[in-house]
């Protein structure tokens, strides 16, 4: 039998082929975690934000993850070179891409300090670099959307209700993916698109 935790999930969930599976919200087994990654159609990005579990058993779930079928997993840049190594090396032989994320609640720092932050994370084994940072002002949307241009297998968007159509300009820029919030869930971010707001923008888009 599935915990709560892993049923809620998988409710949020619902018909959509890619998902962020946050560890350290759905706290499944190992066993748990195992059969969801089992599911060969949906493509998953790995992460497990500290707070929740200790240092340890947070990486040993992300291993277990890049080990067993995740597309992706994801690291903060705070938790150090030998974090991130350590995790690029559980990616080895495996189709699994390490990410390590730079997230700012507070504003949006210079190009020149997040190409320095997006540098640094590409020393450290990243695959793909994901910038989140709050927008105050429309520059800083234009600061976060530059970085396209600057830096390949980037993920860069703004946080917060201005930050908000960077998430879809992302997309037009070169951004792999972006992060949207389930119709029947929480956002997990300020200023996520639901994954119905975000089709129908896309769709107006075209």
């Amino acid at each position: 039998m599935s915990s709560e935790g892993v049923d809620n999930a998988l409710l949020q969930l619902g018909n959509e082929k890619y998902a962020e599976l946050r560890i350290d919200l759905v706290r499944p087994s190992v066993d748990e975690l195992k059969q969801m990654l089992a599911n060969s159609e949906i493509s998953y990005i790995a992460t497990c934000r500290p707070g929740v579990f200790d240092e340890e058993t947070s990486l040993k779930y992300l291993e277990i993850a890049a080990q067993n079928g995740a597309h992706y997993i994801d690291v903060e840049i705070e938790r150090g070179t030998e974090v991130a190594l350590r995790l690029k090396k559980a990616c080895e032989n495996t189709a699994c891409k390490l990410i390590i994320s730079y997230h700012n609640f507070q504003n949006t720092p210079s190009q020149a300090d997040l190409l320095s932050i997006i540098d640094e994370c590409k020393s450290r084994g990243a695959d793909i670099v994901k910038i989140a940072c709050k927008v105050n002002t429309s520059v800083d949307n234009s600061v976060l959307l530059s970085l396209y241009s600057q830096r390949e297998n980037v993920v860069a968007f703004g946080m917060g209700a201005l930050g908000k159509v960077s998430r879809l300009a992302s997309l037009g820029c070169g951004a792999e993916f972006t992060y949207v919030a389930s119709d029947n869930g929480e956002a997990t971010a300020p200023g996520q698109f639901t994954v119905s707001e975000m089709k129908k923008a896309l769709a107006m888009c075209r």
